[in-house]
């Protein structure tokens, strides 16, 4: 997948002949209508499924094609309920900060039933993503347009993983091209979403780096970069 840079589960494909895993173009599109190939408008209804693609993946790989078609996967064992609330914690945790930042600034923000959600901060999205499997933590995206040296880029986010380590953070970034724009992703890790101080920390520190990156992107049209806070007071981590 362009966007994913990994082998395919339930890919789809576009008018154009763009494949890609259906997850990511669903939470890429969420934040922009334009194909991260060829910049083109690009809308979900405007995506198929890619059913020969995914025969020849299952083919090559001996996987199964899908819980759905395999009869075992649909009987529910008696822990199942459990594993379920256990899956859905994270998604509760961070929905209810979201409405915690929201009803203290001016941002309106919850996850829908997919666990997704956008905002925007100087006019640049974000996409927040949090997975139901247990300890996957949470994602956060932005993309870009413009261009930047593969190396530029690099040596950037290299930089501010160091900066996360050093002060004590999980959560790492990482930046791949797809087509012509630039996607910069926060995988954050689950120990940052344990209080809600630490998430609205972690999550600004992301959005001053993406303004980081649009200036580096776009060295003519850069956005002033100040210490990012997204709610009226600032939080303190201890």
């Amino acid at each position: 997948c362009p966007l994913t840079k990994r082998i395919m589960k339930d890919p789809v494909v576009d008018n154009d002949g763009h494949t890609y895993e259906r997850e990511a173009i669903e939470r890429w599109l969420r934040a922009q209508s334009s194909s991260p190939v060829t910049n083109e408008y690009l809308s979900l209804d405007m995506l198929q499924p890619n059913n020969q693609l995914k025969n020849q993946i299952y083919k090559a790989t001996g996987k199964p094609r899908s819980r759905s078609q395999n009869p075992r996967a649909r009987s529910k064992s008696p822990g199942s309920k459990n594993s379920n609330k256990q899956k859905n914690t994270n998604r509760q945790l961070v929905d209810s900060y979201l409405h915690e930042i929201s009803s203290n600034s001016k941002l309106s923000v919850s996850l829908d039933f997919m666990g997704i959600c956008a905002f925007s901060y100087r006019k640049i999205t974000f996409v927040i993503e949090v997975p139901l499997e247990p300890k996957s933590g949470f994602f956060v995206y932005s993309s870009f347009d413009g261009d930047a040296s593969t190396c530029k880029l690099s040596e950037k986010v290299d930089a501010w993983n160091d900066w996360l380590s050093n002060i004590g953070k999980l959560s790492r970034v990482s930046c791949v091209k797809a087509g012509k724009r630039t996607v910069f992703t926060l995988n954050g890790n689950e120990r940052d979403i344990r209080r809600r101080e630490i998430f609205q920390k972690t999550l600004e520190y992301f959005v001053e780096m993406s303004l980081k990156l649009h200036n580096v992107l776009h060295p003519t049209e850069t956005k002033v970069v100040n210490k990012v806070c997204l709610t009226r007071t600032p939080v303190a981590v201890a």
